[in-house]
């Protein structure tokens, strides 16, 4: 186990990734660069979930991103020689992993459609489909409108003036936690 305080660069943007990494507690940031150096999170990992499994069997298996501990954090980690022998020995562990792989493809699957969307609005009301299937309600749980704003790939500013102009249009309205859909969408 590592113990990691808040702030800390756990991996460096092409280090190579040789071992896997299961988040016992707190928060990762997966940072990624524009060409002009501006900041992006790609991604928050959570606690239970694992980091380097899409990198570590690949070909060019290094770093596309910073990970930055976003709080006191504990994480384990399993190398790639271990990895994969229990990988051929435990059943149950190798559908887990497969499982594991199979849900972050169809997320960022997710992701490149939303983004691949001409306009600010159609990314908005493809996520919120998305979300409504996921969450099983009309009344979405959103994140932070920053991170939100991270995932569309757009200025805060730019996502709080289109929410505003969708909930004049009376497709949803919103307060600081949830997005609440109207039936017409």
């Amino acid at each position: 186990m590592c113990h990691y305080q808040k702030g800390i660069c756990v991996y460096q943007e092409q280090d190579l990734c040789d071992r896997i990494g299961l988040i016992h507690s707190g928060q990762v940031d997966l940072i990624h660069y524009t060409i002009n150096g501006d900041e992006r999170v790609l991604a928050t990992l959570h606690e239970f979930d694992l980091f380097g499994d899409f990198l570590i069997n690949s070909p060019n298996p290094f770093y596309p991103g910073d990970l930055v501990t976003k709080e006191e954090t504990v994480i384990s980690y399993l190398d790639k020689e271990k990895l994969n022998q229990i990988l051929s020995k435990d059943i149950k562990f190798q559908k887990f992993f497969i499982s594991q792989l199979s849900i972050k493809a169809l997320k960022l699957n997710q992701h490149n459609k939303i983004l691949m969307q001409s306009t600010l609005r159609e990314k908005i009301l493809m996520w919120l489909l998305y979300e409504r299937i996921n969450q099983k309600t009309n009344q979405i749980k959103i994140p932070k409108k920053e991170t939100l704003a991270n995932y569309f790939n757009v200025a805060r500013p730019s996502l709080s003036r289109e929410l505003i102009q969708m909930k004049n249009a009376k497709l949803i309205d919103y307060d600081r936690h949830y997005i609440y859909l109207k039936e017409v969408i």
